[in-house]
């Protein structure tokens, strides 16, 4: 990617105006990020072998997942295909729409990630990649409220971006989005500093090689 369309910040944290801006991005933009980000090929590969596969691994057949941040709907649909019972949520309306066209029976709801309504121990797992839309001051309350979702035993499938700085900014749809980098050390503090004891790990590379890589973790409620 033209360095000229990302750039990393010297903020400590996202902003709420900077979620506002990526909110707005992929609502307006969301046909495309789905088609250059999600649904290519050479990225659904991947995430079938980063992914799907360490995650089924460990959540038993028909199970039912709770993905957080489901994006355009990708996972959701390869994760049906194999028989769990999903419930999608995200933040971008915009999102969600294309999730709709691109998954018809699916469902999908639009719910801010720091107010998640749901039981205590109601979904077998809980699925978020690319969690990198929620602040760092956030994450740790996040993650503990996932652990509070899942059944004893559940699992958490978890993936966030890798880097020195805290915040990376990307212009390549037409309109700006903000993402939150961790260092691997740290986010393996979080999980654990959450209750999870983690099953597996891996660095990935990213759809375009030349931005950060991926770091990817599947995790159980202790």
């Amino acid at each position: 990617m033209d360095k000229a369309n990302y750039g990393f910040l010297p903020d400590d944290d996202l902003s709420d105006s900077q979620i506002y801006v990526t909110t707005q991005t992929y609502n307006r933009y969301a046909k495309e990020y789905a088609e250059r980000w999600e649904w290519n090929q050479r990225t659904i590969q991947e995430i079938k072998k980063y992914n799907i596969k360490p995650f089924t691994k460990q959540v038993k057949k028909n199970g039912k997942v709770l993905l957080v941040s489901c994006q355009s709907g990708r996972d959701y649909f390869l994760l049906s295909q194999m028989g769990y019972s999903c419930l999608g949520v995200g933040f971008a309306y915009g999102l969600l729409t294309e999730a709709i066209k691109r998954v018809p029976n699916g469902l999908f709801v639009r719910l801010k990630l720091k107010s998640l309504p749901f039981m205590p121990e109601s979904f077998d797992a809980v699925y978020a990649d690319a969690l990198t839309d929620v602040p760092k001051k956030d994450i740790k309350v996040l993650l503990r409220d996932f652990r509070i979702f899942l059944k004893p035993a559940g699992v958490l499938y978890l993936s966030l971006l890798l880097g020195k700085a805290n915040v990376m900014m990307m212009n390549d749809l037409g309109g700006k989005r903000y993402m939150t980098l961790y260092r691997k050390t740290e986010i393996l503090e979080i999980v654990k500093s959450a209750d999870f004891d983690i099953l597996w790990s891996e660095t990935s590379l990213n759809t375009d090689p030349s931005l950060p890589k991926w770091f990817s973790l599947v995790a159980k409620k202790k």
